[in-house]
């Protein structure tokens, strides 16, 4: 405050440390392969953002996430994993001289994709020849898609490319001789509200540009600019001046910024007719099913780059990684490592979490096996669960919960996963202190539930949430002091604000005093040596009792005569 020269009055107002709101929990950060990988982490909180934000063969590559969501995680900070390749397969048409009529690739990569097959049936009129086809997906046997009744008819909802590209979570429809064409550039005129063929540089027709409903031809221009580089289109459009630009579109089905979906979503005035004209784009019939072949997988190091990434979100409480189920149980152990060491940093850094992964389809049968899973992960910040693909279900049924209660004998949604089905001799092994699995399984009178919700240390998960919320609270009131100045009455406010924020979680249930009433709850203690004090230091030493759950209840009974 600056010295008044003229006598007067100068007042200055001082204001408390204003406390944190409560530290936020249920917030699922998972890795995974993505369709229309985002440039960095995205958040979604429903499964309908995955598909508008980052792809709907997202909904196909996590699954966990979609389960977790639908369970109750109330937000998924997903972070893509990079590389690979995606399969595909090449249907030809039935002329007499067959030739591709289209290629389905996956939307996602992966060596995933090359467990799928393709089934074409066709629908012909009185002299043999295809006016409709049936396209069926296969994964192991089992139909995951179908599309009936399709045929070739450029915009219409039926037609083959528009269909599948419109409505398949898996794959994508793509012409063989556009795949990577690209228009001319130049302008097109609308001499009279007919559609107008855009070309290639060699003349071949690529799309079709038609006016929007209500849309008057007079005057009406678009200049196409293209760049050759990236593949990205341009186009202004003209009518008595400059209407709307456009920038950025591909022709790609698979992208965000495909050009049909923009100028259908973004343009006033023109739309497009995405598939080509060729004579005959129906797939022929398949004698057999056809697989899909090329699907490549990213590597370990790429989940663990994507793992990177989720430090950046110190909200985050909950992490799993979403991993292809034909993936090697080596690289699915190496991978739990990874997100293990992550909780194990990330605590350290004052943003804790827990991990969660299932055994491997492979290995669900063999106690042996999930045993030395379990030992390769062996910390309280890891969760092994049972069945496999579980992990999305379960950790979105503890993100529900409070953090105080356990998830023991607590029903969970399994979102079609099978549970487990182990005989009570082998839960002696998997519950018991060699191997601490986390099994979801059916009970007689309780449905499908979480048979004992502990961590592969054999702790309750609930007991290590508590203490993650305590160490969140404390960082959260303590970084409101940092560049405060270093005095008793900064001190003891720092300690009230604590005090209250555990007196808080006392009431709440999620922290108790000893069993015989002699100690506390918690102890807090603020102080700062004169050492401390000549660096800047405040100390703050920290006990508390985080509530356990009943797991076990023994009764003796006397029979009296």
């Amino acid at each position: 405050m600056s010295t008044l020269i003229v006598p007067g009055v100068r007042v200055e107002a001082r204001f408390d440390v204003l406390p944190p709101l409560p530290a936020p929990s249920g917030i699922l950060g998972a890795v995974g392969i993505v369709d229309r990988p985002p440039a960095g982490t995205i958040g979604v909180t429903k499964p309908s953002e995955i598909r508008d934000l980052i792809g709907p063969g997202t909904q196909v590559t996590m699954p966990e996430v979609i389960h977790a969501l639908a369970n109750g995680a109330s937000e998924a900070i997903i972070s893509p994993v990079l590389g690979g390749s995606p399969a595909s397969v090449e249907l030809n048409n039935n002329d007499d001289t067959p030739q591709a009529a289209l290629i389905l690739r996956c939307r996602s990569n992966g060596s995933w994709g090359n467990d799928l097959r393709v089934q074409v049936t066709s629908i012909d009129d009185s002299e043999g020849n295809p006016v409709r086809v049936n396209i069926r997906l296969f994964i192991d046997g089992q139909e995951v898609e179908s599309f009936n009744d399709l045929r070739d008819a450029p915009g219409a909802s039926d037609d083959v490319f528009e269909a599948i590209n419109r409505n398949s979570r898996y794959v994508v429809a793509v012409d063989p001789g556009f795949e990577s064409s690209l228009p001319s550039a130049g302008t097109v005129l609308f001499p009279t509200a007919e559609p107008v063929d855009v070309t290639t540089d060699t003349a071949d027709v690529i799309f079709q540009l038609l006016l929007a409903t209500g849309v008057a031809p007079e005057g009406l221009s678009v200049e196409i600019g293209v760049d050759g580089t990236s593949g990205e289109i341009s186009m202004d459009v003209f009518q008595g001046g400059l209407q709307e630009s456009l920038t950025g579109m591909v022709l790609n089905p698979d992208d965000d910024n495909y050009l049909p979906y923009v100028l259908e979503t973004q343009s006033t005035y023109i739309r497009a007719r995405s598939q080509p004209f060729r004579e005959n784009s129906l797939p022929a019939a398949t004698t057999v099913l056809a697989p899909f072949v090329g699907g490549d997988s990213p590597n370990v190091d790429a989940y663990r780059t994507a793992i990177e990434l989720l430090a950046d979100d110190p909200r985050i409480d909950l992490v799993l990684a979403s991993i292809e189920p034909g993936r090697e149980t080596s690289d699915v152990i190496e991978i739990h490592q990874a997100l293990l060491a992550h909780c194990v940093t990330m605590a350290d850094n004052g943003a804790p979490r827990i991990a969660f992964g299932t055994v491997t389809a492979e290995n669900a049968g063999n106690l042996d096996a999930i045993r030395d899973h379990s030992a390769a992960v062996r910390n309280r910040r890891f969760v092994l669960i049972a069945p496999p693909g579980a992990a999305g279900v379960v950790a979105g049924t503890i993100g529900r919960l409070r953090p105080h209660f356990s998830p023991t004998f607590k029903n969970v949604p399994m979102q079609g996963i099978a549970p487990s089905s182990y005989r009570e001799s082998q839960l002696n092994r998997l519950l018991g202190s060699t191997t601490n699995l986390l099994v979801v399984q059916q009970r007689a009178g309780r449905g499908v539930i979480v048979l004992r919700g502990l961590d592969t240390t054999g702790d309750q998960i609930s007991v290590t949430r508590v203490a993650d919320q305590a160490i969140r609270e404390t960082k959260a009131i303590s970084e409101n002091f940092i560049g405060r100045l270093n005095t008793d009455e900064a001190r003891v406010a720092l300690r009230q604000q604590i005090v209250a924020t555990f007196t808080r979680m006392e009431r709440e249930n999620a922290l108790v005093p000893s069993t015989d009433g002699s100690d506390p709850a918690f102890l807090v203690d603020v102080y700062s040596t004169q050492q401390d004090f000549a660096q800047g230091i405040v100390r703050i030493d920290i006990a508390v009792r985080p509530v356990r759950a009943i797991d076990y209840i023994y009764a003796s009974i006397r029979v009296k005569n």
